[in-house]
């Protein structure tokens, strides 16, 4: 059974009109960024200002982390102000007073209390990266790093203070000849869909199909989860998509990705051995005799199928991400927290590609057989896999047919927009933030689809 996680969020100095922090938060806003340009923008501030945050700013922070889905059975969210605590409850986005805990640092810090490290992570990005995207708004802009290290110390602060303009400056190119065996072709670091778009309605679902992922998708879906972006950190490593504590980026060469061609190993550094430098591209590999050895092309064979077997309860999926630590990773709450920061963007950049995903954990139990299966090296440490595949795109609710479930969720909320009480974004097929016509033409358009179950 997974452990239950419990998520709090710390304010420091917020304003608010009515002398209190307790009632309804304002509705989030949108962004024009996409979430591409977000992630290629992340960086943290490790000098936080003791500013002040507005309200605007806790509304879309909460609403950003209360979206992330759940390993665990349930997660409580709070605000933490100078004068206490506040419990955050996602159904009303609203606030009431909990206890007479306050914060220590920066203007807010969303922080946790959790045996289940995963679902802290996986909020933690979705908020990180809507505070990227609210530094290009009209709000003030919006800080964050990361602090403190192990259960339950681990904070995500956040200041108002300058942050630097969102850049979609890639540095992430294959050393690989282009066209080559193992070249990944350059990811996208400007989409089109904006950032709260995903956030409001991520594919979170079992139902996929295992049709092949094109190359583009891949390469889009590595970079996003593990990608070189344009920033150096402190001590001068190439920095990455997600954060990481101290800059040690623990999953260096330990995403595996295993599709129709094989194993494959994500190399994000040339060598991979120093942190300073950038690459994108993959390694096949495959265990002979206790070796991870490279291997020509028409040597691979599919392992999906065997992923299957040795996890029947996985869904079919065009691609599986096996996010693995060393033995010491494994042992540290920080270097899991980093494995909930690349789910959550696999998710995200899954659901902006108009694919599905799915999150399942790796017990103890079940890591020598994942590794046998695979030809994942005894020292890398199985510890979730990200299911993607592609979806119906009109399946409002996820559940692998369009039918008159999804036609009565359209109805509902018809001719509504972001911002309006009834808008539903599981509606907004298009989600350009409203439901309308194009939305319904999609429906139409798969109206009675529906994937086979296997």
């Amino acid at each position: 059974m997974l452990k239950v996680a419990a998520i709090h969020l710390c304010l420091c100095g917020l304003v608010n009109a009515q002398g209190g922090l307790q009632g309804p938060l304002p509705t989030p806003i949108r962004t024009p960024n996409p979430l591409e340009l977000c992630l290629n923008s992340r960086y943290s501030q490790h000098s936080l200002s003791t500013s002040t945050a507005t309200a605007m700013h806790l509304a879309n922070i909460l609403w950003a982390a209360s979206k992330a889905p759940m390993l665990g059975s349930y997660r409580r969210l709070y605000a933490y102000t100078r004068d206490g605590a506040y419990w955050y409850d996602p159904n009303t986005h609203g606030l009431t007073f909990h206890s007479t805990e306050v914060t220590r640092e920066g203007a807010f810090s969303l922080g946790y209390e959790a045996e289940l490290v995963f679902d802290a992570g996986l909020s933690y990005m979705f908020a990180l990266l809507e505070a990227v995207s609210l530094s290009n708004s009209d709000q003030p802009q919006l800080a964050s790093c990361p602090k403190g290290l192990g259960l339950p110390s681990t904070r995500l602060f956040f200041a108002v203070q300058p942050f630097a303009a969102l850049t979609s400056q890639l540095v992430a190119h294959s050393s690989v000849p282009v066209g080559q065996a193992w070249w990944l072709p350059d990811p996208c670091t400007g989409g089109k869909i904006c950032l709260e778009a995903i956030i409001a309605r991520p594919n979170y679902t079992t139902h996929l199909t295992d049709d092949d992922l094109t190359t583009e998708q891949i390469s889009q879906l590595l970079w996003a989860g593990y990608g070189c972006t344009s920033h150096y950190t402190s001590n001068g490593r190439a920095g990455l998509t997600v954060p990481s504590a101290y800059a040690t980026y623990y999953l260096t060469g330990r995403i595996y990705l295993v599709h129709e061609g094989g194993l494959y190993r994500y190399i994000n550094r040339n060598p991979i051995t120093n942190p300073a430098t950038r690459d994108h591209r993959l390694e096949p590999v495959e265990k002979t005799g206790g070796r991870i050895s490279r291997l020509d092309i028409h040597d691979l064979v599919d392992l999906r199928a065997s992923l299957t077997d040795v996890l029947p309860d996985l869904p079919k999926a065009g691609c599986y991400l096996i996010l693995c630590l060393d033995k010491t990773g494994a042992g540290q709450e920080f270097a899991k927290l980093e494995v909930g920061f690349v789910a959550a963007n696999l998710l995200l950049q899954a659901t902006a590609l108009d694919l599905g995903c799915h999150l399942r954990l790796v017990t103890t139990a079940e890591q020598a057989a994942l590794q046998a299966a695979t030809g994942i090296p005894m020292s890398d440490l199985p510890q979730l896999i990200v299911s993607i595949g592609h979806i119906l795109k009109a399946d409002t609710d996820l559940d692998g047919r369009v039918d008159l479930h999804d036609l009565a969720i359209i109805g509902n909320c018809w001719r509504s927009s972001w911002g309006q009480a009834w808008f539903d974004p599981r509606a907004d097929i298009d989600r350009n933030g409203a439901v309308d016509r194009s939305d319904l033409a999609m429906l139409a358009g798969s109206w009675l689809g529906g994937h086979a179950e296997g």
